[in-house]
């Protein structure tokens, strides 16, 4: 009968080759070792132009934002905020609201929090704005629904065919009185502090930007308001209310 011999484990190479298979894929999956030292770091650029526009006067603003993950921690973004001056006065503080996921879309998407691993990104066009108060939503709606039914009304008598039809003007000074209330692109020179505010809250970010806002520019945003008795910009968009483009650069 042959003698058997048994190779010990450790001297069998086929054991040694699945094991450092499994070590391969476990290392793969693991961030480089020098990221593992690194502290939790964010980075924060900016496109170089705004746009400002505003809802019946209420203001916002939008630009294209990039958040990178430079450190060697997860880091969550818990929100973004815009501080607005002009003059040097504090004006307003607009929080971000919605963001497109893709350059191409045309519906935005609701911004919540989220999270960055080490070396991720996140670039996404963004919008700063207040939402209407409870009490100013419900006067707006009321107003909208009976400036809609009067245009509407007005559209289907014979002589207002293929005319543009204006609402009555008690129907419309609703709307011009909340613009006035609330409109503040007046001209003069801007500073925006974009603050991120994250956890670990050590790794908050901060930047100022500054942009020259000019008497015309001004004059095309306050002329959102001519549109308003025709329903557009209420009830309807027609696209000429896009808003303002402006040239920022850091403070």
């Amino acid at each position: 009968m042959p003698n058997i011999v048994n190779t010990p484990i450790y001297l069998d190479w086929s054991f040694w080759a699945v094991i450092i298979a499994m070590l391969a894929l476990v290392l793969s999956q693991l961030p480089p070792v020098h990221l593992l030292f690194k502290r939790a770091k964010l980075d924060m650029e900016l496109y170089s132009r705004i746009i400002l526009s505003h809802k019946i006067g209420n203001p916002n603003l939008q630009f294209h934002l990039i958040l990178s993950n430079t450190g060697g921690r997860v880091i969550k973004v818990r929100g973004i905020t815009t501080t607005i001056r002009r003059d040097s006065s504090q004006i307003a503080v607009l929080p971000a609201q919605t963001y497109f996921l893709n350059p191409t879309d045309t519906t935005p998407l609701l911004f919540t929090r989220f999270s960055l691993k080490p070396r991720d990104e996140w670039a996404h066009f963004v919008s700063f704005l207040n939402f209407f108060s409870r009490s100013d939503e419900k006067k707006y709606r009321d107003a909208e629904a009976k400036l809609k039914t009067d245009i509407l009304k007005k559209i289907e008598e014979p002589q207002n065919k293929d005319k543009l039809v204006e609402a009555d003007n008690k129907l419309v000074t609703v709307f011009w009185e909340m613009f006035d209330e609330k409109f503040l692109w007046l001209p003069g020179e801007y500073e925006i502090c974009i603050s991120v505010d994250t956890e670990p809250t050590r790794v908050c970010v901060e930047k100022k930007y500054r942009f020259t806002l000019f008497e015309s520019n001004s004059e095309e945003l306050s002329k959102f308001r001519e549109d308003y008795k025709f329903g557009d910009g209420i009830y309807f968009q027609s696209g000429k209310h896009s808003g303002v483009v402006v040239q920022i650069s850091e403070a």
